[in-house]
């Protein structure tokens, strides 16, 4: 398949005066841990801790919650998949330096696989439009009548969250693609406290609401506040 699907997520927490050591979290597909590389679930002194690993479903679905810096994030294995969900001060999201590299939130991930922030989705049509760049593609066994009516199953609206599902599955043929759709709107509503931004519309069903952005084929989900 042409699509880009994570396999591994590395989240590097830095140190930070007297909040935290460094402490690196890493998972790959079928090895979801509920703990850092060094064994600890937390960082910091005192209780509550400044940061800390929740494990919510052994194995699928854990939380870090790092209240010193106002982040947390939500990592699932759906199907063969990671996903990665972030919520985090839009301040901290966009404080970085020319040097530094891999800023996912700022640059996110390349143009054909991108949702933009304008609504803007390269629908596939009948599984035979692949992004700029494919080299190789397997035909999706789905039409865009039958993705449709596929995601409509998980996602009652058409937001960006049901047409990058439409997108996935026309793309790649795998129905886990529309799982991860649907978490990627249960955690907004999760992360996100303001209801009337839970849903991302594109421009000929609605407008655009400030306040979070879903990158690339569904995997990646960044929250602003």
């Amino acid at each position: 398949s042409s699509a880009t699907a994570t396999n591994k997520i590395t989240i590097i927490f830095k140190s930070y005066q007297d909040c935290t050591d460094q402490k690196v979290y890493q998972a790959v597909t079928d090895d979801l841990p509920a703990a850092f590389v060094d064994g600890t679930t937390s960082g910091g002194d005192g209780d509550p801790k400044n940061l800390r690993i929740v494990e919510r479903v052994s194995g699928k679905y854990v939380e870090m919650h790092a209240r010193y810096i106002g982040t947390t994030v939500f990592v699932r294995q759906l199907g063969r998949y990671l996903t990665l969900s972030i919520r985090m001060p839009e301040e901290l999201a966009l404080a970085y330096e020319e040097s530094q590299d891999l800023q996912l939130c700022v640059n996110g991930c390349p143009s054909s696989e991108r949702i933009d922030d304008s609504g803007h989705l390269p629908l596939p049509v009948m599984g035979q439009l692949l992004p700029s760049g494919a080299s190789s593609y397997t035909r999706s066994v789905y039409t865009l009548e039958s993705a449709t009516t596929k995601c409509h199953e998980k996602i009652l609206l058409k937001d960006i969250y049901f047409h990058s599902c439409v997108f996935d599955l026309l793309t790649t043929g795998d129905a886990n693609f529309t799982a991860a759709a649907h978490s990627a709107l249960q955690d907004v509503e999760a992360l996100h406290p303001r209801k009337e931004r839970w849903h991302i519309f594109p421009n000929n069903e609605g407008s655009i609401q400030r306040g979070e952005f879903g990158l690339g084929l569904v995997g990646f989900l960044l929250v602003f506040l």
